[in-house]
């Protein structure tokens, strides 16, 4: 039987509850191939159980302990595109 885990150094992230730690720690994975992740706040929803208002709020905590960054640019009549950086410091 295979188990999938996600490993990743939690070192330095002590500030952060379990949660905010799982969240990150899923971030982090999704962010290995292209250096980013694309996530949206719907699909985080889904996978954590949380609701909207706390997976915002875990990112806005995410980013003001510089674990992570956010940048949003406007797509037109496409709406918005985000993507998600994770501070170099937690990149191992």
């Amino acid at each position: 039987m295979k188990t999938n885990y996600i490993k990743v150094d939690m070192e330095g992230l002590g500030k952060l509850n379990f949660t905010e730690k799982a969240v990150f720690s899923y971030i982090k994975s999704l962010s290995k191939e292209k250096g980013y992740c694309f996530s949206t706040n719907k699909h985080l929803c889904a996978v954590f159980s949380l609701t909207d208002r706390t997976i915002y709020r875990i990112l806005k905590k995410l980013e003001e302990s510089a674990c992570i960054r956010r940048e949003t640019k406007s797509l037109g009549y496409d709406g918005k595109q985000r993507r998600i950086y994770i501070n170099p410091q937690y990149k191992h």
